[in-house]
């Protein structure tokens, strides 16, 4: 995973690799592709990749499965680091921060 892509840019690229060695004849489970995907993704991602390992069979987990739940996690990221903006921005413009 790039650093500069988010989980649906890097989803449309992994599938997009997929379907065109499937194209090809190539024969892969679901499994393998979430193996590698979860080994992939930035160190940011590590303690979710841990979760999942350990809270789901990978067995027996679909691709768009794993990316549900990391575009989920990536969206209550994204929510988090909004507000701790928002609510540092409105702390510094009503001066009771710092500047």
């Amino acid at each position: 995973m790039l650093k500069s892509e988010n989980m649906s840019k890097y989803f449309a690229r992994v599938l997009a690799i997929y379907n065109q060695m499937k194209r090809y004849g190539e024969k892969m489970k679901d499994t393998y592709m979430v193996e590698k995907i979860l080994c992939s993704l930035q160190k940011k991602f590590h303690y979710v990749v841990v979760a999942i390992e350990e809270s789901q069979n990978i067995d027996v987990l679909l691709i768009l499965g794993l990316m549900e739940k990391l575009q989920a996690h990536e969206k209550r990221v994204n929510k988090i680091q909004e507000d701790v903006s928002a609510e540092a921005l409105f702390t510094n413009q009503d001066g009771s921060g710092y500047s």
